[in-house]
């Protein structure tokens, strides 16, 4: 991994979550990224049918998202990410055409252990950090103190891009949440329920909500004709 080409998105990240209706749900609110949006958000929805959905606020950062990801429909949005007290995440998605809607709350928990954690296994990317053993030590010890399984601190996006997501400074665990997807309710926070991959990325057995970096490349290029 060349490390120099990486650029810093921060911000709050979900883990992919899995919810009891075979839907799964991604949540990334960035306050500091190294593009012309400075802060952006976006929120994947995969149906049980897996059909992707981003939902991009504000719209015009879908293709930044679109350099790292594949999706089948991309909707223009207005996303209110909203922390209502320490350990209540608020989330509240319209689409700028009024035909879609998502409303989500996760009740989350921050644990000694999830500090232990990144004191040991987090930090930004050096050499020693991207090094196999310590990649392998890393995801091991996030899969046995907080996730069950899917850590994948250094991976490939679907679209070829190499990232590190260790960078962290506060990790929460869900302990429990629903979605409402158009006046519909679409389940609980819950175990996968069948294999959905982005690229390295997959579903946590223990979802997940980190205050962090994404390190990852971006060149303005590389938004092509979009730029």
């Amino acid at each position: 991994m060349d490390l120099s080409a990486l650029k810093k998105y921060h911000g709050i990240q979900s883990s992919i979550i899995s919810l009891s209706s075979r839907y799964y749900l991604y949540l990334a609110s960035w306050d500091n990224t190294p593009t012309d949006f400075p802060r952006f958000s976006n929120i994947w929805l995969v149906t049980p049918e897996n059909h992707r959905i981003l939902f991009s606020a504000p719209p015009g950062s879908s293709s930044i998202v679109c350099i790292y990801h594949d999706f089948d429909e991309i909707i223009g949005s207005s996303i209110k990410v909203n922390w209502v007290a320490e350990d209540h995440l608020q989330v509240r998605c319209n689409s700028e055409d009024d035909l879609h809607r998502l409303e989500f709350d996760f009740l989350v928990i921050e644990t000694v252990t999830s500090k232990i954690l990144i004191s040991v296994a987090g930090g930004p990317p050096a050499p020693f950090k991207v090094s196999r053993p310590m990649v392998k030590l890393s995801n091991f010890l996030v899969n046995k103190i907080i996730a069950g399984s899917g850590s994948v601190i250094v991976g490939v996006t679907e679209t070829g891009q190499p990232y590190y997501n260790g960078d962290t400074e506060r990790l929460f665990h869900i302990t429990q949440g629903s979605v409402i997807y158009n006046n519909r309710d679409i389940g609980v926070v819950s175990e996968p329920t069948w294999p959905v991959t982005f690229g390295d990325a997959v579903p946590f057995v223990k979802p997940v909500i980190k205050l962090g970096t994404l390190h990852i490349p971006f060149e303005q290029e590389m938004l092509g004709d979009d730029a």
